[in-house]
């Protein structure tokens, strides 16, 4: 594939220690872009055809809008011009975030029942539905960990779900992007109570009995890309779907599945300030930043990541994840996500 083995090295800076300095009163931290020391993005190859003419991956963050005007400018200023949004959540964004210039990533047709309960040619006339009333979106993700619907992993309906949604989107003349929500092994009872597993090492797993077992899915899937969501440490991989590391190895599978390895959307990944001592949380925001720095460089090298989606701009109900506080004060990690998105051409 063209273009796999070419580095673009950006020199951004010096240094990042200073970069991290928390000052005793967060309102104190500058909102203009870290000193990032040297940064590898890999050129992005050829078949990564997405909405964007960046150097490297997109950088975006979840839920952009809704926090006002300035908080807005001041995302976007820094850089971070894509905004994670879900199309059937209590909070629509979609309109709030494309009049503040965003671009939009939508996720469509979110459920929260098991799989087994949804009619596949019903919620594939949704996507395509939601696709046509809402303009605006640049790239749409079927669902959301879809694979932990009900407490239980359902890969045959998913793949059927997915396929439904193509071909209604095609006879829509609808074009857009469609990502398949990615993971790795699967509990063969309820992911509470999981008792064996589907493993991917073993001939199992969510990607490949869901293209075992839908005619056509294969191709769909390298011509639209995965949405992963490797939150965890920077060299942790736990059954390929938790931890920075997991990116590669869900890699390694999908290339063996389809043949091929599709367009990798990061769609969330984050460190929360609530989880201290934890994989996915940082005990200080000068480390929150440090972790972000890393995880991204991981990501930047790799050619296959198309777009990156920091979780998320401010706090909420599930920890305290934000780059921002809830007065939208920038924090350090804002710096270095800000530097990376210029490093990138955003």
């Amino acid at each position: 594939m063209l273009g796999i083995s070419a580095i673009l090295v950006v020199i951004a800076g010096v240094a990042l220690a200073g970069a991290l300095h928390t000052t005793p009163q967060e309102a104190g931290v500058s909102s203009t872009p870290a000193h990032l020391g040297h940064l590898t993005i890999a050129a992005r190859s050829a078949n990564l055809a997405g909405p964007t003419s960046n150097a490297g991956p997109i950088i975006g963050t979840n839920d952009a809008a809704g926090w006002g005007p300035a908080a807005a400018r001041t995302i976007r200023h820094g850089h971070i011009t894509w905004d994670r949004i879900d199309l059937d959540g209590p909070y629509n964004t979609l309109n709030i975030s494309l009049h503040d210039g965003f671009k939009v990533l939508a996720i469509a047709g979110n459920v929260e029942v098991p799989l087994s309960e949804v009619n596949p040619s019903q919620w594939g006339a949704h996507i395509a539905y939601e696709l046509t009333a809402s303009k605006g979106i640049s790239i749409a993700e079927a669902g959301n960990e879809m694979y932990l619907k009900g407490n239980v992993a359902n890969p045959l309906q998913y793949g059927r779900m997915y396929m439904a949604a193509i071909e209604a989107m095609h006879a829509a003349g609808i074009h857009t992007r469609l990502l398949f929500n990615m993971t790795g092994d699967i509990p063969l009872d309820t992911w509470s109570d999981p008792g064996s597993w589907s493993e991917d090492a073993n001939g199992g797993g969510w990607l490949r009995e869901a293209v075992s077992g839908v005619p056509g899915l294969a191709s769909a899937i390298l011509a639209n890309g995965v949405s992963v969501h490797p939150y965890g440490a920077l060299r942790e991989n736990e059954h390929d779907d938790w931890g920075i590391a997991s990116v590669a190895a869900e890699e390694t599978v999908a290339n063996a599945v389809l043949g091929g390895i599709p367009p990798v959307y990061v769609t969330e990944i984050g460190y929360s300030l609530s989880f201290c001592g934890s994989n996915n949380g940082a005990c200080s925001r000068s480390e929150q930043a440090s972790k972000l720095l890393a995880a991204y460089k991981v990501f930047l090298a790799d050619p296959h990541v198309d777009g990156i989606w920091w979780y998320q701009s401010h706090d909420d109900s599930t920890g305290h994840y934000g780059f921002m506080t809830e007065k939208s004060r920038p924090r350090p990690a804002f710096r270095v996500l800000a530097a990376i998105g210029e490093a990138v051409g955003q």
